[in-house]
C-alpha cells in the first residue's frame, strides 16, 4: 500500500512544474517524504500571523482559498487549483504566514517538509529559480509557471498623527508686509502670531493675504492682528490621524495648531495643515499621486517622495511584484519631474519652445526605486539661433536640476544633467553625438551609450525623441558591427559565481567583503538586454524586465533563458531596493555575511541565467574573434 501512495503521489507531481523539472529519482525520494493531509470543509490549514507550519503545501484535490485581513474584513486573494502549491512565501521570507488558507470544500493536500523543500532549492537550480521568480512576483500562490494573484497591501491601522514640529511666528503688532515676507523667505503657506508671551493669538495664511489684504487693497503697513484669524484652533500632540481630519473638516479649516497641552493657554509646539494630513493616509499609490496633483510646492514634493520611500519599504515586506512597484515609483518620480518643468516653463514663458527632457540611465529604464543621482538630458528642434534657444533651455533645466536636488536625488557626479551645456543641445548635436559613438566605437563612446541609449522621454515633445530614437536605430544597422563592441562590454563583468560557487565579494577598499549587486548582477542582465532590444529593433519597452519578456516572443530558441533573465532581475532589484532602505545608501553593496542560507541561494540562482545569457551574445556577435 505504501508503495502505491508513493507511486501515485510521483505520477501527479510529475505533471506540475517545477516538480516536472525533476528527474524521476529525486521525484521518487519526494513522494515518500510527502504526508498526506484532509482538511474538512471551512477547516484552516494555516492562519495569517501563525508561524511556518513546517511545511510547504501542494493541491491534490478540493479547493483552498487564501485571504488577507484589511481593516478586520477578509478579502479574498486568490483561489488555488488543483496542483498549485502554496505556504511557501513565510519559508523565502522567514517570517508568519501573511495570508490565511481555508479549505472551501473537502480537500486532500500533500504536505512537504520544509528541510525537504529547502534541500530542493539547493540542489536543483532550475526548481529553485521558479520559486524566486513567484517570490520577486508577489505571487500569493505559485502555479505551474503561470502569472499568480499579486499580494494586496493595506497598512490602515490608525496611527498618532506626524506633524511639523517646525513652526514660524510672529508677533501681533508687526505689519502685514513683515509677516509676509517671513512666509516668502521661509517658503512657507502659513505663520501663526503670538503675543509677548509666546501664546498664539492668531494665524496669517496664504489665504488671508489674497483674501483679506490684496483683493481689498489693504495697507501693508498695518499691524498683522488686524488680519490675522484668530483664535488659532489647537490640540494636543497625541491626536490622531482620523481625530485631525474630522475637526478640520468641522471647523472648515485647513491649519492646526499642536500646543503643550492642547490649549491656547500653552506655548505651541508644532502644525499640521490638511496637507499634512493626506500625507499621514499616503499608503496607496493612488493617494500619492493624487497629493502632487494637489500641490505646487517643491517642499512638499519632496515629502511625498519620502513617503514614497515608505511605501516601497511596505511594498517590499509585503512581497508585491516589483514590475508593479518599479512601475509605480517611475510614475512618481515622473510626476515630480514633469511638474517642475511646468512650474519652469511657465516662470521662463517657454510653453511655445519645442523640446524633449529625456531621461537617462536606471530612470530613463524606470529602475530607479531609490533615489540614487539623476541623469537627464534636453533635445530641442532646431531653430534659426540655436545658441539662444540652449540658453533659455539651459536656464530651465538649471531650475529643474535643482528642484530634483531639493526632492533627495543627487547630482551626477559625472555631471549628465540637463544643465550641462553639453547634454542640452538642438536634434541636429544629439544626431551627430550618436553618428559618432556608434562609427568610432571606443571605451568612452560605449560607455556613454550604455546611459544615453536607455533614453525615455518624460516632459515635451516625444515626436522629437522618436526622431532621435529612428536616427539611432539607422546608425546602429548601418554600423554593422557597433553591437559587437556593444556586446563584447556587456561580457565585462562576468557571471558572479567563483568556482566554488561563492558570490564573488569586493577584495580590498571601503567595500571589502560585500557584494557589489549593481556591477557583478543588475549591469551585467542590463547591458545584454539592451544589445538584443536593439539587434531586434525592439521599442518601447524600457525597462530591462520588459525588453527580456519582449525578447522571449522574438527569441524562440531562447525563450526560456530570456523569461529566466526578466525573473532573475527583478529578484536582483528586489534585494538592491531592501539593501539600500535598510542601510539609507544606494543598495548597491550588500554584506552576504548577513544573508541567510535559502537569501543566498536565491541570489545565486538569480545569476545562473547571467551566465547563460552572456554565452548567447559570445557566440552570437562572435566575440571570441572580435577585437
Amino acid at each position: 500500500m505504501s508503495n502505491l501512495i508513493t507511486d501515485r503521489v510521483e505520477f501527479f507531481l510529475k505533471d506540475f512544474p517545477p516538480f516536472s523539472f525533476l528527474e524521476s529519482p529525486e521525484l521518487e525520494v519526494i513522494a515518500k517524504s510527502i504526508t498526506v493531509k484532509y482538511f474538512k470543509k471551512e477547516a484552516y490549514i494555516f492562519k495569517e500571523g501563525d508561524l511556518n507550519a513546517g511545511f510547504v503545501y501542494v493541491l491534490r484535490q478540493g479547493s483552498v482559498k487564501l485571504s488577507h485581513l484589511e481593516s478586520g474584513q477578509s478579502v479574498l486573494l486568490d483561489q488555488c487549483e488543483v496542483g498549485d502549491i502554496f505556504g511557501v512565501r513565510s519559508v523565502l521570507s522567514g517570517k508568519p504566514y501573511v495570508m490565511t488558507a481555508e479549505a472551501t470544500e473537502e480537500t486532500l493536500v500533500y504536505a512537504i517538509k520544509v528541510e525537504e523543500f529547502k534541500r530542493l532549492l539547493d540542489e536543483h537550480t532550475q526548481f529553485a529559480l521558479f520559486f524566486a521568480s513567484g517570490y520577486a512576483a508577489g505571487q500569493a500562490v505559485v502555479r505551474g509557471g503561470q502569472q499568480g494573484a499579486s499580494l494586496s497591501v493595506s497598512t490602515v491601522e490608525e496611527n498618532k498623527l506626524d506633524y511639523s514640529r517646525s513652526i514660524v511666528t510672529c508677533s501681533q503688532d508687526q505689519s502685514i508686509k513683515s509677516a509676509a515676507e517671513i512666509m516668502a523667505g521661509k517658503n512657507i503657506g502659513s505663520i501663526i502670531i503670538v503675543d509677548a508671551e509666546g501664546m498664539a493669538v492668531g494665524i496669517l495664511t496664504d489665504s488671508d493675504l489674497r483674501r483679506k489684504v490684496v483683493s481689498k487693497g489693504i495697507d501693508f503697513k498695518i499691524p498683522v492682528s488686524e488680519v490675522m484669524t484668530g483664535p488659532v484652533k489647537t490640540v494636543s500632540s497625541d491626536i490622531t490621524v482620523t481625530e485631525a481630519q474630522m475637526f478640520m473638516l468641522q471647523q472648515g479649516i485647513h491649519h492646526l495648531l499642536v500646543t503643550e497641552d492642547g490649549t491656547d493657554k500653552s506655548l505651541p509646539v508644532g502644525m499640521v495643515s490638511d496637507h499634512d494630513i493626506l500625507l499621514s493616509r499616503l499608503n496607496h499609490p493612488s493617494a500619492l499621486i493624487k497629493a502632487l496633483k494637489q500641490s505646487d510646492d517643491p517642499l512638499k514634493w519632496a515629502e511625498i517622495r519620502d513617503k514614497a520611500e515608505e511605501m516601497l519599504l511596505t511594498f517590499l515586506d509585503q512581497e508585491v511584484s516589483m514590475a508593479l512597484v518599479a512601475g509605480l515609483i517611475s510614475r512618481i518620480n515622473d510626476m515630480i519631474i514633469q511638474k517642475a518643468i511646468t512650474q519652469s516653463v511657465e516662470k521662463l514663458g517657454l510653453q511655445d519652445v519645442s523640446f524633449c527632457w529625456l531621461s537617462l540611465g536606471s530612470e530613463g529604464r524606470e529602475e530607479q526605486l531609490l533615489r540614487t543621482d539623476q541623469d537627464n538630458a534636453i533635445v530641442f528642434e532646431d531653430v534659426d539661433d540655436n545658441d539662444a534657444m540652449q540658453a533659455k533651455l539651459l536656464e530651465l533645466a538649471g531650475e529643474v536640476n535643482n528642484v530634483l536636488i531639493q526632492c533627495g536625488f543627487e547630482k551626477c557626479p559625472a555631471d549628465i544633467m540637463a544643465r550641462n551645456p553639453q547634454w542640452c543641445q538642438p536634434l541636429t548635436v544629439w544626431e551627430k553625438y550618436f553618428f559618432d559613438w556608434v562609427h568610432s566605437p571606443d571605451p568612452k563612446s560605449v560607455m556613454n551609450s550604455t546611459i544615453f541609449f536607455d533614453l525615455r522621454p518624460v516632459y515635451g515633445s516625444h515626436a522629437i525623441a522618436d526622431q532621435l530614437h529612428d536616427f539611432l536605430d539607422q546608425v546602429i544597422y548601418e554600423s554593422g558591427t557597433f553591437l559587437n563592441f556593444l556586446a563584447k562590454n556587456a561580457l565585462q563583468n562576468p557571471a558572479p559565481l567563483s568556482f566554488f560557487k561563492n558570490l564573488l565579494v569586493e577584495r580590498s577598499g571601503e567595500h571589502a567583503d560585500e557584494f557589489d549587486i549593481k556591477a557583478r548582477g543588475m549591469m551585467p542582465l542590463a547591458d545584454a538586454a539592451r544589445v538584443l532590444a536593439y539587434e531586434h529593433g525592439i521599442r518601447g519597452a524600457y525597462s530591462t524586465v520588459d525588453k527580456f519578456k519582449a525578447l522571449s516572443g522574438l527569441e524562440k530558441n531562447h525563450a526560456e533563458l530570456m523569461n529566466e533573465a526578466a525573473q532573475a532581475y527583478e529578484i536582483l532589484m528586489r534585494y538592491r531596493a531592501k539593501s539600500g532602505l535598510q542601510h539609507q545608501d544606494s543598495g548597491r553593496y550588500i554584506d552576504v555575511s548577513k544573508l541567510n542560507k535559502l537569501e543566498k541561494q536565491i541570489l545565486k540562482n538569480a545569476f545562473q541565467p547571467v551566465k547563460e545569457i552572456q554565452e548567447v551574445l559570445e557566440v552570437r556577435f562572435k566575440l571570441q574573434y572580435f577585437s
